[in-house]
Protein backbone atom coordinates (compact mmCIF):
# COMPACT_ATOMS: atom_id res chain seq x y z
CA UNK A 1 0.00 0.00 0.00
CA UNK A 2 1.19 3.48 -0.68
CA UNK A 3 2.21 5.96 1.65
CA UNK A 4 -0.42 8.24 0.51
CA UNK A 5 -2.77 5.57 1.03
CA UNK A 6 -1.82 5.09 4.85
CA UNK A 7 -2.35 8.88 5.52
CA UNK A 8 -5.55 8.44 4.93
CA UNK A 9 -6.55 5.41 6.67
CA UNK A 10 -7.82 6.21 10.40
CA UNK A 11 -5.71 5.01 13.23
CA UNK A 12 -8.08 1.60 13.92
CA UNK A 13 -7.00 0.39 10.18
CA UNK A 14 -4.10 1.23 10.31
CA UNK A 15 -3.48 -0.97 13.66
CA UNK A 16 -5.76 -3.55 12.08
CA UNK A 17 -2.84 -3.85 8.89
CA UNK A 18 -0.31 -3.97 11.48
CA UNK A 19 -1.85 -6.89 13.27
CA UNK A 20 -2.05 -8.81 9.26
CA UNK A 21 1.25 -8.08 9.13
CA UNK A 22 1.40 -6.06 6.64
CA UNK A 23 5.00 -4.52 5.53
CA UNK A 24 3.77 -1.35 3.83
CA UNK A 25 2.18 -0.61 7.52
CA UNK A 26 5.14 -1.61 9.42
CA UNK A 27 7.26 0.60 7.30
CA UNK A 28 4.72 3.61 7.87
CA UNK A 29 4.26 3.31 11.55
CA UNK A 30 8.02 2.68 12.72
CA UNK A 31 9.84 4.51 9.91
CA UNK A 32 7.91 7.25 8.26
CA UNK A 33 4.74 8.43 10.73
CA UNK A 34 5.93 8.17 13.95
CA UNK A 35 9.86 8.73 13.50
CA UNK A 36 10.14 11.94 14.76
CA UNK A 37 8.40 10.11 18.01
CA UNK A 38 10.61 7.36 18.43
CA UNK A 39 13.49 9.78 17.74
CA UNK A 40 12.40 11.72 20.35
CA UNK A 41 11.59 9.25 23.10
CA UNK A 42 15.14 7.70 21.74
CA UNK A 43 16.80 10.89 23.02
CA UNK A 44 15.05 11.05 25.90
CA UNK A 45 16.13 7.62 27.16
CA UNK A 46 18.73 6.22 25.31
CA UNK A 47 20.49 9.02 23.19
CA UNK A 48 23.60 9.36 25.00
CA UNK A 49 24.07 5.78 26.37
CA UNK A 50 26.26 4.33 23.27
CA UNK A 51 22.87 2.56 21.87
CA UNK A 52 21.89 2.52 18.25
CA UNK A 53 18.68 4.07 17.20
CA UNK A 54 18.08 1.15 14.67
CA UNK A 55 18.74 -1.52 17.31
CA UNK A 56 15.90 -0.12 19.63
CA UNK A 57 13.43 0.67 16.71
CA UNK A 58 13.91 -3.46 15.48
CA UNK A 59 13.18 -4.53 18.94
CA UNK A 60 10.21 -2.52 19.28
CA UNK A 61 8.94 -4.02 16.44
CA UNK A 62 9.68 -7.38 17.72
CA UNK A 63 8.44 -6.46 21.64
CA UNK A 64 5.06 -5.22 19.58
CA UNK A 65 4.61 -8.29 17.12
CA UNK A 66 5.49 -10.88 19.65
CA UNK A 67 3.29 -13.27 20.29
CA UNK A 68 0.93 -12.20 17.05
CA UNK A 69 0.79 -8.89 18.38
CA UNK A 70 -0.31 -9.71 21.58
CA UNK A 71 0.89 -5.72 22.95
CA UNK A 72 -0.63 -4.45 20.20
CA UNK A 73 -4.07 -5.99 20.36
CA UNK A 74 -4.64 -4.15 23.97
CA UNK A 75 -4.64 -0.68 22.48
CA UNK A 76 -7.84 0.90 22.88
CA UNK A 77 -8.94 2.14 19.01
CA UNK A 78 -11.15 5.11 20.41
CA UNK A 79 -7.69 6.88 21.77
CA UNK A 80 -5.23 8.38 19.27
CA UNK A 81 -2.55 5.73 18.39
CA UNK A 82 -0.08 8.55 18.75
CA UNK A 83 -0.44 8.71 22.40
CA UNK A 84 -0.54 4.92 23.29
CA UNK A 85 2.31 4.75 20.39
CA UNK A 86 4.53 7.35 22.81
CA UNK A 87 4.07 5.85 25.90
CA UNK A 88 4.83 2.02 24.72
CA UNK A 89 7.85 3.29 22.70
CA UNK A 90 9.22 5.37 25.40
CA UNK A 91 8.80 2.95 28.17
CA UNK A 92 10.41 0.26 26.21
CA UNK A 93 13.35 2.07 25.05
CA UNK A 94 14.12 3.24 28.53
CA UNK A 95 13.48 -0.26 30.18
CA UNK A 96 15.44 -1.96 27.28
CA UNK A 97 18.06 0.82 27.83
CA UNK A 98 18.44 0.55 31.01
CA UNK A 99 18.75 -3.82 31.01
CA UNK A 100 21.05 -3.73 27.72
CA UNK A 101 23.36 -1.44 30.48
CA UNK A 102 22.83 -3.50 33.64
CA UNK A 103 23.80 -6.60 31.79
CA UNK A 104 26.88 -5.44 29.66
CA UNK A 105 29.43 -8.07 30.25
CA UNK A 106 33.04 -7.63 28.73
CA UNK A 107 33.74 -11.74 27.70
CA UNK A 108 37.61 -11.83 28.46
CA UNK A 109 39.74 -11.32 25.12
CA UNK A 110 42.38 -14.18 24.48
CA UNK A 111 46.07 -12.96 24.56
CA UNK A 112 47.53 -16.00 22.55
CA UNK A 113 49.87 -14.56 20.08
CA UNK A 114 50.84 -15.95 16.58
CA UNK A 115 53.76 -17.58 18.26
CA UNK A 116 52.12 -19.16 21.22
CA UNK A 117 49.16 -20.79 18.65
CA UNK A 118 51.65 -22.06 16.54
CA UNK A 119 53.90 -23.93 19.48
CA UNK A 120 50.37 -25.13 20.67
CA UNK A 121 49.47 -26.77 16.96
CA UNK A 122 47.33 -24.35 16.04
CA UNK A 123 47.24 -23.18 12.17
CA UNK A 124 47.05 -19.56 11.04
CA UNK A 125 43.10 -20.34 9.84
CA UNK A 126 42.16 -21.89 13.00
CA UNK A 127 43.39 -18.24 14.74
CA UNK A 128 41.38 -16.07 12.59
CA UNK A 129 38.23 -18.50 13.20
CA UNK A 130 38.76 -18.16 17.25
CA UNK A 131 38.88 -14.68 16.74
CA UNK A 132 35.82 -14.14 14.65
CA UNK A 133 33.73 -16.27 17.33
CA UNK A 134 35.83 -14.45 20.15
CA UNK A 135 34.56 -10.95 18.45
CA UNK A 136 30.74 -12.81 17.64
CA UNK A 137 30.42 -13.38 20.72
CA UNK A 138 30.77 -9.72 21.91
CA UNK A 139 28.02 -8.18 20.04
CA UNK A 140 25.31 -6.75 21.86
CA UNK A 141 22.54 -7.39 21.70
CA UNK A 142 22.47 -10.82 22.60
CA UNK A 143 19.90 -11.56 19.38
CA UNK A 144 22.28 -9.41 16.96
CA UNK A 145 24.58 -12.00 18.40
CA UNK A 146 22.53 -14.79 17.73
CA UNK A 147 21.54 -13.78 14.20
CA UNK A 148 25.21 -13.67 13.19
CA UNK A 149 26.25 -17.05 14.62
CA UNK A 150 23.54 -18.48 12.89
CA UNK A 151 23.93 -16.96 9.98
CA UNK A 152 27.55 -16.75 9.46
CA UNK A 153 28.88 -19.61 11.91
CA UNK A 154 25.99 -22.28 11.89
CA UNK A 155 24.91 -21.53 8.36
CA UNK A 156 21.54 -21.99 8.82
CA UNK A 157 18.75 -20.79 6.55
CA UNK A 158 17.62 -17.56 6.24
CA UNK A 159 14.30 -17.80 6.40
CA UNK A 160 14.59 -20.60 9.01
CA UNK A 161 16.31 -17.55 11.59
CA UNK A 162 13.94 -15.09 10.36
CA UNK A 163 10.85 -17.11 11.50
CA UNK A 164 12.92 -17.90 14.68
CA UNK A 165 13.30 -14.42 15.47
CA UNK A 166 10.29 -13.35 14.77
CA UNK A 167 11.50 -11.05 11.93
CA UNK A 168 11.20 -10.75 7.96
CA UNK A 169 14.14 -11.92 5.89
CA UNK A 170 14.72 -8.30 5.09
CA UNK A 171 14.46 -7.30 8.70
CA UNK A 172 17.00 -10.15 9.29
CA UNK A 173 19.91 -9.56 6.86
CA UNK A 174 19.65 -5.30 7.78
CA UNK A 175 20.18 -6.87 11.61
CA UNK A 176 23.08 -8.90 10.43
CA UNK A 177 24.15 -6.18 8.14
CA UNK A 178 23.87 -3.41 11.54
CA UNK A 179 25.91 -5.61 13.36
CA UNK A 180 28.58 -6.39 11.14
CA UNK A 181 29.40 -2.91 10.61
CA UNK A 182 29.45 -2.11 14.12
CA UNK A 183 31.77 -5.19 14.79
CA UNK A 184 34.40 -4.13 12.81
CA UNK A 185 33.88 -0.29 13.00
CA UNK A 186 35.02 -1.42 16.94
CA UNK A 187 37.73 -3.63 15.58
CA UNK A 188 39.35 -0.67 13.80
CA UNK A 189 39.22 1.27 16.53
CA UNK A 190 40.77 -1.11 18.96
CA UNK A 191 43.37 -1.25 15.76
CA UNK A 192 44.44 2.36 15.94
CA UNK A 193 44.58 2.47 19.29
Amino acid sequence: MKRSDLLKLSDAQVVGLLLENDESAVRFVFYDKYNALLRLNFAKTAGNKSVDYEDLVQELYIFLSKNDWEKLRKYDVKLPFINWFSVVSYRFFKDYTHAMIDSAQQLPISDMDDHTLAVAGVNKLNTIMLDIKAAIAKLWPPRDREIVEALILNEEEPAEVAQRFNVTVDNLYNIKRRALAKLIQKHLQEYKN
